[in-house]
């Protein structure tokens, strides 16, 4: 019967139903794929009922399974709102902190002052997490993200860090000296990237005819334009002694945006959060040069 059924029998519903394929759902709750078709197989037996059918490979839930999942998805919810209010609540700066930011901003403005933050508050853990997407802060896969953002989600609350500014740039061995230079070899985005202010802009320069090597990663274009002969759009932050880099153009205004310290409406009180927020914020260089 459903009243038998514990939180993490729960999870286990809700992992297949999203996966669908439960060598995923295994990998999603660290747990083995005989462990998995097992649990299926009590949770299942617990119910008395079919809760998944098999199709095209995939997990589909019956009905009874449907009802299961909104019940796992509000109880995840009630459960997710509990950590945040503790996490908020806790006063000292110890514990964990979880921090994702984008490798660019990881390497050329950020490492530094999370150092620094970290050397600080010893007994307080940060795990850093890379990635060029913006990890769920409702779920708490982070605390707290630090992100180029034209506006954030709603359910999300932070503040503008920093001013992030775009330029054309090429090596400092580089003869090009001008963005305008109708042999210079490009490197633009790729749709990977999923960045089309960026990809706009390379249209209307009609650069996007001139000989191209297209990435998914401006820290890959900042190797790139350093280590060989290429030009491409970089944040003026990578501009620093010995980067190796130089710029050939004006601050390209259409390009311009703003880091944000991003956290979720109910971690606004968490001690930790706030004070990582205000150092980052303190310890940034205006980034309109």
């Amino acid at each position: 019967m459903i009243e038998n059924l514990k939180w993490d029998d729960f999870k286990v519903i809700l992992a297949i139903a999203e996966e669908k394929v439960l060598k995923k759902s295994a990998l999603k709750l660290s747990f083995s794929y005989p462990t998995i078709y097992r649990r299926l197989a009590e949770i299942e037996k617990k119910c008395g009922v079919k809760l998944f059918h098999r199709e095209n490979n995939s997990y589909v839930p019956t009905l009874a399974g449907l009802e299961l999942v909104r019940s796992a998805k509000e109880i995840e919810k009630q459960v997710l709102y509990a950590q945040r209010k503790l996490y908020s609540a806790n006063e000292s700066f110890s514990g964990s902190l979880t921090v994702t930011t984008t490798d660019t901003l990881l390497y050329g403005l950020l490492g530094n002052i999370i150092h620094d933050f970290n050397c600080k508050y010893k007994e307080l853990n940060i795990s850093i997490i890379v990635s060029n997407e913006l990890m769920s802060l409702e779920a708490r896969d982070a605390d707290i993200a630090f992100r180029p953002v034209v506006s954030p989600n709603e359910t999300l609350i932070g503040k503008k860090i920093f001013s992030i500014n775009q330029a054309v740039y090429v090596s400092q061995e580089s003869k090009h000296t001008d963005w305008l230079e109708k042999d210079i070899p490009w490197i633009a985005p790729n749709a990977e990237m999923q960045y089309p202010l960026l990809s706009e802009w390379f249209d209307k320069n009609n650069l996007l005819n001139n000989r191209l090597l297209k990435s998914n990663s401006i820290l890959m274009d900042f190797f790139m334009v350093s280590n060989y002969d290429y030009a491409a759009v970089l944040p003026t932050y990578l501009e620093k002694k010995g980067a190796g880099i130089k710029r050939i153009s004006p601050i390209i205004p259409e390009l311009s945006t703003y880091m944000w310290g991003l956290m979720h409406t109910d971690l606004r009180t968490s001690q930790a959060v706030t004070e990582l927020l205000n150092y980052v914020r303190t310890n940034c260089q205006d980034g309109t040069e």
